[in-house]
């Protein structure tokens, strides 16, 4: 089969044989795919527009036209006209895009939360400054709902000292977190500016 011309390959897709079409893609995609680079397209765009080329093939097996029995020709002109169709899709986008009012620009609600309150930059601080051990204790027992005993076998200590560490770490949160407590307790004076 793969001596024969694609006008007799093709009678045979026309029959329902998918390994015709394969053929037929296998002798065309390279000259399709070279077409549309030639045609300056990406080769990322030229693969993207060579399958919609085949597509095209497919679509419109009982229409297509051969050349001396070859559908290279036909493929080639609809290589083109695939290109110029998505070229003309890219320019309407642009233009699109252009009509559109830009956007005023907005904080990022994952900056707003990255800063936080004071209450919560006191506790970072407070973290960021334990043992690294500490602070996967922490998180185990409060984040992941392990017991102060799971938790320390886990981490290869013993559950008193587990218990010491995480009483030493909630003592210096709470006290870092007290003074702005306070602060923001405190009644707003006369007069004030807030």
């Amino acid at each position: 089969m793969e001596q024969s011309s694609d006008e007799e390959i093709w009678r045979r897709v026309l029959d329902g044989d998918a390994r015709a079409f394969a053929l037929i893609w296998d002798r065309h995609r390279d000259r399709v795919f070279r077409a549309l680079i030639s045609l300056r397209s990406e080769p990322t765009d030229a693969e993207d527009l060579s399958a919609m080329t085949f597509l095209e093939l497919w679509r419109r097996r009982r229409q297509v036209r051969f050349v001396d029995a070859s559908l290279l020709p036909w493929l080639l002109v609809t290589a083109h006209n695939v290109h110029r169709n998505a070229a003309r899709a890219r320019r309407r986008h642009r233009a699109l895009l252009s009509r559109v009012p830009a956007a005023e620009h907005a904080p990022d609600p994952a900056d707003l939360v990255a800063d936080g309150t004071p209450l919560t930059r006191a506790v970072r601080e407070v973290l960021d400054a334990a043992r690294p051990d500490d602070r996967v204790l922490l998180a185990l027992t409060v984040l992941d709902g392990l017991t102060v005993r799971e938790a320390a076998l886990a981490l290869g200590i013993g559950e008193s000292a587990a218990k010491m560490r995480l009483s030493r770490l909630r003592r210096r949160i709470s006290d870092a977190a007290e003074p702005v407590k306070t602060a923001e307790s405190a009644p707003i004076l006369e007069g004030e500016i807030t």
